[in-house]
């Protein structure tokens, strides 16, 4: 792991820890542990000083992202709040390990909103409103009892400028209307399932998502398959964006920041915006976490104004504050899913909860029988 200080900033860089490092870690975090009194919490503010000493450790996906924050919330905050926070990977079968041995050793860690609310209670801490200064956080980017906003993209249907001009499609229906808007269509066809990618053709499907039921779900992946010889499969976001680069497919269902990346690489692609889904990963505290209100002051701190503009700018996702504004270029600006919040479907997070399993079965029957 990584650390770092108000004293003593270190590069940015993800280092793998060894368990041996984290359990001497956990032992030092639970040596320290204390609750604090740190209200009212204000969205990116920490009384200076106020942590001094405590350790932190965030587990989150690597990459440009954890990068990115490291640089523009966590070395801040530590500086500011005095705390040695520390970068590590997340797994979820690490995490069941630590919570079932009763040695966690992980302070905030970063998944997807439905993995949070699969195992809150169990494996996260449910999130004290108290602590967490959620006011000026975007509509839809809230769910849940275990979740606070962090990562904010969307599902998207990126097109082929030349192949579509300026008639391109603007409505989900329209992806899968191969008669008027012909053209292979890039869909994912992945080995996890893609919760927005199915409400997405719901919303083609005018179901009432007041009352899903599995059924719907069943419905959903029978519209992609009729598509037929025109779904053209992925089964990552490198390969989403290739084949939007490559022209191999004229549309496709992908990740906001894949379709920007496209964009981006000089490729004639542009966004429709009428019907998208959004997508949030979020910071969930670990059940047993120690150093519980420190953990809190550093979520609420990544909540900030500030914060999330600079955040927004280093990584080109979206902020998780209303009143974040921050610098970047025009295409950036108009890929990023804040900006087009009027227009963006939230996820039935509930639907999802209570009947994962079986869903997760039948989107693996489809994957294998496609």
């Amino acid at each position: 792991m990584r650390k770092i200080n108000r004293r003593h900033l270190t590069s940015v860089g993800l280092v793998a820890s060894s368990a041996m490092l984290l359990a001497g870690c956990t032992s030092a975090n639970m040596a320290e542990d204390k609750p604090l009194d740190l209200a009212p919490a204000v969205a990116g503010e920490i009384a200076p000083g106020a942590l001094d000493g405590i350790t932190l450790v965030y587990a989150g996906n690597g990459g440009t992202i954890q990068d990115g924050q490291t640089e523009t919330i966590w070395e801040p905050f530590a500086e500011e709040s005095g705390a040695i926070v520390q970068q590590d990977s997340y797994e979820l079968t690490k995490l069941k390990a630590m919570v079932d041995s009763n040695s966690v050793s992980w302070n905030m860690v970063n998944s997807s909103i439905l993995e949070n609310e699969r195992y809150c209670g169990n494996l996260f801490e449910k999130i004290d409103p108290e602590k967490v200064d959620l006011s000026n956080a975007p509509e839809g980017t809230v769910a849940g009892e275990c979740t606070v906003p962090n990562i904010f993209m969307g599902y998207v249907v990126a097109y082929n400028t030349d192949v579509y001009g300026e008639d391109g499609p603007s409505s989900a229906a329209d992806f899968f209307d191969t008669d008027r808007f012909p053209g292979k269509r890039g869909v994912p066809v992945t080995s996890w399932m893609e919760p927005p990618a199915v409400e997405f053709a719901m919303l083609a499907n005018g179901t009432d998502f007041e009352t899903l039921e599995i059924a719907d779900f069943d419905a959903a992946t029978e519209l992609y398959s009729s598509l037929g010889d025109d779904l053209i499969p992925w089964t990552s976001g490198a390969q989403s964006q290739q084949q939007l680069e490559s022209g191999e497919v004229d549309m496709s269902l992908v990740w906001s920041g894949r379709g920007f990346g496209a964009a981006n690489a000089g490729a004639p692609i542009a966004a429709m915006w009428d019907e998208w889904v959004i997508n949030i990963d979020g910071i969930a505290i670990p059940k047993g976490a120690p150093n519980l209100d420190a953990s809190y002051a550093a979520v609420n701190y990544l909540l900030g104004e500030s914060q999330q503009a600079a955040a927004s700018a280093a990584t080109s996702y979206a902020p998780v504050n209303i009143n974040s504004v921050p610098e970047v270029p025009e295409l950036t600006s108009e890929w990023l899913v804040s900006n087009h919040l009027e227009s963006g479907h939230s996820i039935s997070i509930d639907y999802w909860v209570e009947n994962w399993d079986v869903l997760a079965d039948s989107w693996a029957s489809w994957v294998a029988g496609g």
